[in-house]
């Protein structure tokens, strides 16, 4: 299956490659996964991991404690662990649920969580991350810096936009058709007379 990417997505794998043959390594695990993660400024994840003390620098670090550095110099690219496909695969289901058909970085973070045999995880764990904290700084982050990844297209605004008429109301709408509600609109004229006052 081929996956689509918002450009942080897209960057996370390509941080997650350049570590690899910085490393000698020739695979791509879920530790350069997490690193890619860490690395990339413009991700929800990055803000997440952050938040939590983990940084590129320190990831790198136990990479290399836990896999170590090789001099094998890589030339024909390197493919995916079975571990990394299941975790793109994982961050695939996270953003069809949320009506996206792109994975962006928050999706990763995700589909990493889930994937507790993994050398990222085991990674999280010794730099004294707290999972449950770590899904719940993501919707925090969500919530508080909105969309940091501006490359996502309309299909995602389109698919909000289908929840919130689905479950919300048009005030603006129902205003200029003089449909609210009385109460509400003799709250709007009630709070313009007391301005006088102020």
């Amino acid at each position: 299956m081929v996956y689509k990417f918002t450009k942080s997505g897209e960057k996370v794998i390509e941080n997650a490659s350049d570590v690899v043959i910085y490393l000698g390594h020739n695979y791509i695990g879920s530790e350069h996964i997490l690193y890619g993660l860490a690395k990339e400024k413009n991700g929800v994840a990055h803000k997440v991991l952050e938040k939590q003390g983990i940084y590129a620098d320190l990831i790198l670090r136990k990479i290399e404690e836990i896999i170590g550095k090789s001099n094998i110099i890589i030339s024909n690219g390197v493919g995916f662990t079975p571990r990394s496909k299941k975790i793109i695969e994982n961050a695939y289901v996270e953003s069809k649920q949320i009506g996206s058909d792109y994975i962006s970085t928050e999706h990763l973070l995700i589909g990493l969580l889930q994937e507790e045999d993994s050398v990222a995880f085991k990674i999280l764990i010794e730099l004294n991350c707290n999972m449950d904290k770590m899904y719940n700084e993501i919707l925090n982050v969500l919530n508080e810096y909105g969309d940091t990844d501006n490359s996502k297209n309309d299909k995602n605004n389109k698919s909000l936009g289908k929840t919130l008429n689905q479950y919300g109301t048009d005030l603006t709408l129902k205003a200029k058709n003089g449909k609210l509600d009385p109460v509400i609109r003799k709250t709007k004229r009630n709070r313009k007379s007391n301005r006088n006052f102020i």
